[in-house]
């Protein structure tokens, strides 16, 4: 599938997943990071353990802080609410799905492919005067020093290591060539875009009309 298609796809998902039932919340979380496990699972569950302690804290803020039902089980000046569980509990599910859709991007998707998507993708902000192509060629070359700078410090990059990014730009050679792929659309990419264009004006026509 083509990068621009599987951008706009992930851009609709997180947007129409605020609007889904809690049921339907569910399943799509528990879909998304499957695959996403089954793609990559290293790196996926690698940077779901580091998110662990948002977790924590999204749960423990929406669990004692919501207002509603109290859990009896907690002493009463320390008590969540059951309304406040299931929130903190539907933020995380949220949060799963977008780290595993991104996931999937990334490991479907090379890196210049994925800029090329980008850059279709912000190709009308030309019409407002924005620089569409040099923002997707520094965003490429900020990728590439963060590689850079990962590789000199053994793989254990932190914002420490974020001051070094101005070295590693000056030691980058100048006649760098950035090439942006042309990726053709095949037929499921222009299925999929008619898709999308229909489901638009539906839920357009669905919010407009009485």
């Amino acid at each position: 599938m083509h990068p621009f298609v599987k951008i706009l796809l992930l851009i609709i998902m997180l947007l129409l997943m605020n609007f889904l039932s809690n049921q339907l919340l569910w399943v799509l979380c528990g879909v998304v990071c499957i695959v996403a496990a089954w793609l990559q699972y290293e790196i996926f569950l690698r940077v779901v353990k580091r998110m662990r302690w948002l977790f924590l804290s999204i749960f423990f803020i929406y669990a004692f802080g919501t207002p509603g039902e109290y859990i009896e089980l907690f002493p009463v000046s320390l008590t969540p609410t059951y309304e406040g569980c299931i929130l903190g509990l539907l933020q995380i599910a949220r949060l799963l799905i977008a780290i595993a859709s991104l996931s999937m991007l990334f490991s479907t998707s090379s890196r210049e492919h994925l800029m090329a998507g980008l850059y279709l993708l912000l190709s009308p902000l030309k019409l407002l005067g924005f620089n569409v192509k040099r923002f997707t060629v520094r965003l490429l070359l900020t990728l590439d020093y963060v590689d850079e700078l990962a590789i000199e410090k053994d793989l254990k990059l932190n914002f420490n290591h974020l001051d070094a990014l101005h070295e590693v730009a000056e030691n980058f050679p100048a006649d760098k060539v950035i090439v942006l792929h042309s990726v053709p659309f095949a037929i499921i990419d222009k299925i999929a875009l008619c898709l999308i264009g229909i489901g638009a004006l539906l839920i357009l026509a669905y919010k407009v009309l009485p």
